[in-house]
């Protein structure tokens, strides 16, 4: 990517001596041609395991709960072997699915378990979509959706979640699902702002949807931030409304790769049909463990919430003075460990997070990985002094890089 030069409201892209290395500059072009989300976060992870200096500020995953997640093993396998230790190789660990079913009050039979909410979507759109099907899904939003969808030929289109709300354009969706597609796909809380579709809004879209007879995927894996009594489940308001979800975002605990699928016994049993041989890469003993936690949800709810109960405060005071020198603009949504904010004069957001990193050591994820240059997304569901110093340098970072 070449340099744009200096001026008024363009960025400075200049390294500084002390930041320079010899493998940055390097390893920062690798970084932002990156043509997908997740290659820019597999390689930005190569960035930390040379350089662990750099700050990151795009993680959207609480961290995780490793001393909880120490008491659950040792209390499920150090004196004996759990009794959730049992065969998934047929319908999923039972404890793990009765767990669900209490949670999310619907039928263990409505439950289907994976190991992780991206292959529950792909088990979905290859049991409900043939080749050349079209599918709907939402901009700007998560890059993975719209590949998943295309690696199994499916045709994607986009409707709009305009800025500044980001709430779904009602109207878009329902001029778009008229022309017939076989699918939905969105994000609730939305990836990339945290902004959350209200049950009304999803009723009206599955009801829209239900006219051309498509299917509406939700995925939930950050629902459990907007929990307020009852858990969101976009699954029990309509029949053709699924939900996706996983332990990987809300609880931090990626390493079980364990998720869901909730959806009518009709979609359950289209997916097992689809996929006889099941999901073939569930883990017995990550499955087992998984079932624990679930029995165990108080526990890893309470770390999350002391969690954002000290990094959003942060978040936020940072966010709004920058807001208020005209650094930033947008809001903190309010549930959440994320969002999604417009770099006023910066429409080239990767050219800004090269030069944040070059001369401040520090990771942004730029707009264009989720169809939304002009912003960035900021994640804070990490430990609050280090996010107070990560906001402080990208305040500094933003102000040098303005002329």
């Amino acid at each position: 990517m070449a340099d744009a030069p200096p001026g008024p409201g363009t960025i400075n892209l200049q390294a500084s001596d002390a930041l320079k290395s010899v493998d940055l500059p390097q390893r920062a072009k690798r970084l932002f041609s990156a043509e997908t989300y997740s290659d820019f976060v597999r390689e930005s992870l190569r960035l930390l395991a040379e350089r662990p200096q750099t700050a990151l500020l795009y993680d959207s995953t609480i961290d995780e709960p490793v001393a909880a997640l120490m008491d659950t093993m040792r209390a499920a396998f150090s004196l004996s072997v759990s009794p959730r230790y049992v065969s998934v190789f047929a319908d999923g660990n039972p404890y793990a699915v009765q767990a669900l079913s209490q949670r999310f009050d619907v039928s263990p039979r409505q439950i289907l378990t994976t190991t992780g909410a991206t292959s529950g979507l792909t088990q979905l759109l290859k049991a409900l979509l043939v080749r050349g099907d079209r599918v709907l899904v939402e901009n700007p939003g998560f890059d993975l959706l719209i590949q998943t969808a295309r690696d199994i030929g499916a045709v994607v289109e986009t409707f709009e979640r305009p800025a500044p709300s980001f709430a779904v354009d009602l109207e878009d969706l329902e001029r778009k699902l008229a022309t017939g597609p076989k699918a939905v796909i969105l994000t609730n809380l939305h990836n990339p702002s945290g902004v959350l579709t209200s049950e009304a809004a999803l009723r009206r879209i599955a009801t829209a949807a239900a006219r051309v007879g498509a299917y509406v995927i939700v995925d939930e894996v950050y629902a459990e931030f907007a929990t307020e009594g009852a858990p969101l489940c976009a699954a029990r308001l309509a029949e053709n409304l699924i939900s996706v979800s996983s332990l990987s975002k809300v609880f931090g605990l990626f390493a079980l790769k364990f998720g869901w699928i909730i959806g009518s016994d009709t979609v359950i049993d289209r997916v097992r049909t689809a996929m006889p041989e099941g999901d073939i890469g569930v883990s017995k003993l990550a499955h087992a463990v998984a079932a624990h936690v679930l029995e165990e949800r108080e526990v890893y709810e309470l770390h999350w919430k002391r969690i954002l109960a000290s990094t959003r405060p942060v978040a936020e005071r940072h966010v709004a003075r920058m807001k208020a020198e005209g650094l930033l603009d947008g809001e903190i949504p309010p549930h959440g460990n994320m969002a999604f904010l417009r770099t006023p004069g910066f429409d080239d957001t990767l050219a800004l997070a090269r030069a944040l990193l070059l001369d401040h050591d520090l990771l942004v994820a730029p707009g264009e990985y989720f169809g939304r240059p002009g912003f960035i997304r900021l994640g804070f569901g990490s430990e609050p002094a280090e996010l107070d110093r990560r906001l402080a340098r990208l305040h500094q970072g933003l102000k040098s890089l303005v002329r």
